[in-house]
């Protein structure tokens, strides 16, 4: 594959975007994205639960681009991996780190 069309593309994985020549790029935005978690309060470390599933999370990664089609500027989601609730043990409990500013209200 072409290496400039393969720096166009969003990678999938942190591995992959830590692995692209452009990762200092994504390393930067994954830092910020953890930053604002610690502004925020957004968690805090707890003791695992013995009998509990813990949810575990993926990296989503995409590159903004302006009018012109440029690379404005590099974006690291964590995001929580929810699809592994079970209905009615901890199904009910949404945890949501990231809020739209639509959403709020004034």
């Amino acid at each position: 594959m072409n290496r400039a069309i393969e720096i166009l593309k969003d990678p999938t994985t942190y591995e992959d975007a830590m692995s692209r020549g452009d990762a200092r790029h994504w390393k930067r935005a994954c830092i910020e994205e953890l930053k604002e978690f610690m502004r925020q309060y957004l968690f805090s470390a707890i003791p695992w639960p013995i009998r509990w599933k813990v949810i575990g999370c993926k990296w989503v990664f995409k590159m903004k681009l302006n009018a012109e089609g440029q690379i404005k500027h590099y974006k690291a989601r964590l995001v929580a991996q929810g699809f592994s609730q079970i209905p009615g043990i901890d199904f009910d409990e949404t945890f949501v780190p990231v809020m739209r500013h639509q959403t709020l209200r004034h």
